[in-house]
């Protein structure tokens, strides 16, 4: 953390270069595919053996946070657009059946959130932007396991925190690292995410 702001705070004097608003008239439209940590995840579904039964769960596996999001930018401060997050988590299941046989069963669970997101640059420069923002929006979670009301499929609200933001590059081309957090819960028995994608990394492109 002190590291990353020494760096923003290294970059500040390149504000000095502004991009006008006529700059971002020429490219008022933004698109960014990038990737963000499974930290939480891998925090709250980890292998579990299980001694006091014959049972356990082990070998998770993580794609992390893979997301796409387009903006418009009306002006050189602000912008809005959507997100769509994907993530999902395998395991597998092993179990001592009746018969005094290991059985094992694969299981995995998806979250995809769609989002409207706004954004706020508060300093720019023609290789440099800093920002922040936010995004809300519905969580769909499904896969082979079912919640504390027996559904297949479930909702939530989902929030998005880009507390701050660093993009770097000129003209079309730039890559982005933002430090945030993402959380989505219906209650104490159905927390899908809380404190997820704290670091992320994306391309994008302006035209």
């Amino acid at each position: 953390m002190r590291k990353l702001l020494l760096i923003l705070f290294a970059l500040l004097p390149l504000t000095l270069l502004a991009e006008d608003m006529t700059d971002r008239s020429w490219r008022p439209h933004e698109v960014r595919i990038g990737y963000g940590d499974p930290m939480f995840e891998t925090m709250v579904w980890h292998d579990s053996p299980t001694y006091f039964t014959l049972e356990k769960t082990m070998l998770y596996k993580f794609t992390g946070h893979i997301f796409a999001e387009y903006h418009h930018r009306p002006n050189a401060w602000f912008s809005y657009g959507g997100q769509i997050d994907y993530q999902q988590v395998w395991w597998t299941k092993e179990w001592l059946n009746s018969e005094g046989m290991f059985e094992y069963m694969p299981c995995n669970f998806v979250d995809i959130s769609v989002m409207p997101t706004i954004r706020f640059t508060f300093f720019w420069s023609e290789w440099v932007n800093l920002y922040c923002g936010m995004g809300a929006g519905l969580l769909i979670n499904g896969g082979t396991e079912k919640d504390y009301k027996g559904r297949q499929v479930a909702f939530a609200p989902v929030v998005d925190l880009r507390l701050l933001g660093l993009s770097v590059g000129k003209g079309m081309f730039f890559g982005t690292v933002d430090l945030g957090g993402m959380f989505s819960l219906q209650n104490i028995n159905a927390i899908y995410m809380l404190g997820s994608r704290i670091f992320s990394a994306s391309f994008g492109v302006r035209f």
